[in-house]
């Protein structure tokens, strides 16, 4: 089976469950294990909360699921600053910190994260 999602978003809070259950929803019906599904799920709404949080001046983002046998593939773009590939450390902050915890669920989550940025 091949599923293809493209979704235009405002870079809002309201928009991060819409995806989540977008991308659940697909893979559920892909006969998708549910333990996978809600670990994808995890990691693309840290993904999509990023953007609302840190890519400012953007007034859209495009989110793009492929799921084709026992691959998926999230792409979350935007038009922010990009994010320092550096960061990714998958360390999560101490219990203190507020927040801080986005990739290092993201790369608990996923097998492969890759952030790139494209100057303009």
């Amino acid at each position: 089976m091949h599923i293809k999602i493209v979704m235009t978003l405002p870079p809002e809070a309201a928009s991060v469950p819409l995806v989540r259950r977008t991308v659940a929803e697909a893979m559920s019906s892909a006969g998708v294990a549910s333990d996978c599904v809600e670990e994808a799920a995890v990691a693309l709404s840290e993904a999509c909360t990023n953007v609302y949080h840190h890519a400012e001046g953007n007034d859209h983002y495009d989110v793009v699921i492929v799921l084709e046998d026992e691959r998926l593939t999230m792409d979350i773009l935007d038009s922010g600053n990009g994010v320092d590939g550096n960061l990714h450390h998958g360390k999560m902050p101490d219990g203190s910190a507020e927040n801080g915890r986005g990739l290092a669920l993201m790369a608990a989550f996923s097998d492969q994260i890759v952030f790139d940025s494209i100057l303009h």
